[in-house]
């Protein structure tokens, strides 16, 4: 069954939002009467039939409707400095959908390489990954946050940063799989000395994935992978 995100699933019948409306009625070419999935991103799943299919649009009316439960007892949030390669960024965001994570914050740090980012474009990639892993939960991607701006907000009371030249704990050691957690993973060139002061004045352990280094994104995968796995044990 094809799976479609409506972010409005509380009616008897509604209406796809335009981009999925054109991938059902053009790409897929589904046709009156046929059933499809519908997820809204908020953990409402449902069936639907569709009633209308056109070029101005598709509607379904709801014959099933549940309700599931968050993916995971604690929250991950990773804050994540954007890539040189736009490519390699988007890569990372759907992967990380798929894997399981809650929330994702470009982060914009002293040695970010990118300022700007499409982000209805990521949100679209991570749309495509809920579909594909076809998860209930759509994460939250926000707009790029400064370090300064990200730490002036309410944070989970687990902070943690990668950091590759300076003392740290491995991951797997400083990581507790029931506490909400916020991860940040710096640029190619890490986070400069005084950031990491900052950070640790402000609650966050310095962390390490290895001896390899690693590539902000893998890094970054690496991270969301171990973290989502402990929480399942």
């Amino acid at each position: 069954m094809h799976l479609f995100h409506c972010p409005e699933l509380r009616g008897p019948s509604v209406e796809l939002p335009e981009e999925e409306a054109h991938h059902a009625s053009i790409v897929l070419r589904l046709s009156v009467g046929m059933r499809v999935g519908l997820l809204d991103g908020q953990g409402t799943r449902a069936i639907g039939e569709l009633e209308v299919v056109g070029k101005r649009g598709c509607s379904a009316r709801i014959i099933e409707r549940k309700v599931m439960p968050p993916e995971r007892a604690a929250t991950i949030h990773l804050a994540v400095a954007p890539t040189k390669q736009m490519d390699r960024y988007e890569w990372f965001v759907e992967k990380a959908v798929e894997i399981g994570v809650d929330r994702i914050t470009p982060l914009m740090t002293d040695r970010t390489e990118r300022s700007k980012l499409r982000i209805d474009r990521l949100q679209r990639v991570a749309i495509s990954a809920m579909k594909q892993s076809q998860r209930s939960w759509l994460p939250r991607i926000d707009s790029p946050t400064t370090l300064k701006e990200l730490l002036n907000e309410e944070l989970a009371a687990q902070r943690l940063f990668g950091w590759c030249e300076g003392q740290h704990t491995p991951l797997m050691t400083a990581y507790t799989p029931t506490k909400d957690v916020v991860l940040l993973i710096g640029p190619e060139g890490d986070f400069t000395t005084d950031e990491a002061v900052i950070l640790r004045e402000r609650g966050f352990h310095a962390i390490g994935l290895g001896e390899a280094r690693l590539r902000t994104e893998t890094a970054a995968l690496a991270a969301c992978t171990w973290m989502s796995l402990a929480q399942q044990r």
